[in-house]
């Protein structure tokens, strides 16, 4: 990586000093600004930003460690190196409490300055590369909404991309909440068949008539009530794919007539006499193990063995290292913008809370936990408080300190309620339930209804 993308900055008001220390670093191929007193860096810092910042203690006007607090207040990722006098180790060791990589005394050494610069240097393009594969990664998988650089989830895109084009059955295995459809979405824009169609049918709670006439369609007059022929989802899907949700769930018999279609190519709509050739690719999601399904005689080997020609395993959250934070911050900056909100981060205790828990929704609750939490949040950081009751840590050991679940609810529900000015339909979809649920929640908790 190129030494040309790290801006150094040299500030101290001893000239010789100055110019020495630019000379050898722009020796070195860095570009570097010189300064002479802290005003005139600050003007340039909050303008451009410089990657590192080397400035000496003592400066006439503003200081050293006043420069350090305003450059992490406003760029916490620059690194910055003190510079300062034997008679004040004491101050530059406050510098790196405050955060300084590190500080060197006068005289400086040449040696010992590249050595320090060099590991900071290091950090800085770590740091750098990092920043360039999270570029990359949501570039290739944001527009699908799925975000992450942990290595699990750089292998899920990296077998995304490797059977998207090859138009063969793909089963998509994981937990609820790890963004099974969202895959499928980007299997399917990434494959021959992006500019067709794609349709999804969950598979679970409808009855085996149900699921027929959803996959199937039926001619006019098929059974009582069909007043006028309907399209199929398989029929609607032609040329393109078509993604079946927890498919673990589908009844024995609509799996037989699943494998039909996928060894014959066509089907017949419910009551007709003729076939329809289609050119589907069919996904299948599920958040169960469907090789210990067949096993325990719940789905069927041949069906299996049909779909089972490229599998994809998706991580639950817990198991995504680093993603947490990639994760919350993109529903921080989503929320906000969905709720006119300006919230900047979270306190440090929050970040202890968010952390420890262990997201067995995965995702999709992480996603919901910071709905309803920028939702209620008042100040510019989300504090503990403002998180859900059961990510809160127990007040203590108490019983008195322990309330019921009910008034949990009830408490939830109307702060919820305050967060969106009373919107019912929002506060809703921010609590996961349907509005006449929260209707009836509001009636029992004698909540303005």
């Amino acid at each position: 990586m190129t030494r040309r993308r790290i801006r150094i900055a040299v500030i101290d008001d001893e000239r010789i000093t100055g110019m020495r220390l630019q000379e050898h670093l722009a020796a070195k191929g860095y570009p570097v600004d010189l300064f002479f007193d802290g005003e005139s860096f600050l003007e340039r810092y909050r303008c451009a930003p410089h990657n590192l910042v080397i400035t000496d203690m003592k400066l006439p006007g503003i200081d050293g460690l006043e420069i350090l607090n305003q450059v992490k207040a406003r760029q916490i990722e620059t690194e910055v190196v003190v510079i300062t006098g034997y008679a004040t180790v004491d101050s530059a060791i406050d510098a790196i409490k405050a955060g300084a990589f590190h500080y060197l005394t006068k005289p400086i050494r040449l040696d010992a300055f590249d050595n320090l610069i060099s590991q900071v240097i290091q950090k800085i393009l770590l740091r750098i590369e990092t920043l360039d594969l999270k570029a990359l990664i949501i570039r290739k998988a944001g527009r699908d909404g799925m975000i992450g650089t942990s290595p699990e989830m750089i292998r899920v895109f990296d077998l995304i991309e490797k059977v998207a084009p090859l138009d063969c059955p793909v089963i998509i295995q994981g937990q609820s909440g790890t963004g099974k459809e969202l895959v499928a979405r980007a299997i399917h824009r990434l494959s021959n068949r992006h500019d067709q169609p794609i349709v999804s049918l969950n598979c679970g709670g409808f009855s085996q008539e149900l699921i027929a006439n959803e996959l199937f369609g039926h001619e006019k007059a098929a059974f009582t009530g069909a007043f006028s022929a309907k399209t199929g989802l398989l029929e609607s899907a032609d040329h393109g794919t078509v993604l079946l949700d927890e498919i673990a769930e589908m009844p024995m018999d609509m799996q037989v007539k699943l494998l039909r279609v996928i060894q014959e190519g066509q089907i017949y709509r419910l009551g007709a006499t003729r076939p329809i050739h289609l050119d589907i690719r069919i996904l299948a999601a599920s958040n169960r193990d469907l090789e210990e399904e067949v096993k325990k005689g719940r789905f069927r080997e041949d069906l299996y063995f049909r779909l089972n020609v490229m599998t994809l395993s998706l991580p639950r959250l817990k198991e995504r290292e680093g993603d947490l934070w990639l994760l919350a911050d993109h529903f921080l900056h989503k929320f906000n913008q969905a709720y006119k909100k300006d919230i900047k981060g979270f306190s440090p205790k929050a970040r202890e809370a968010l952390a420890n828990y262990s997201y067995p929704g995965n995702v999709r609750e992480l996603e919901n936990i910071m709905a309803r939490t920028i939702a209620l949040a008042e100040g510019g950081r989300i504090q503990v408080e403002d998180l859900p009751p059961h990510l809160k840590p127990p007040a203590g050991s108490d019983d008195s300190s322990f309330r019921s679940l009910e008034d949990l609810e009830k408490d939830h529900i109307r702060k919820v309620l305050q967060g969106v000015n009373g919107q019912r339909e929002k506060a809703a979809e921010i609590l996961g339930i349907t509005r006449s649920t929260l209707w009836r929640k509001l009636k029992k908790f004698n909540l303005p209804l």
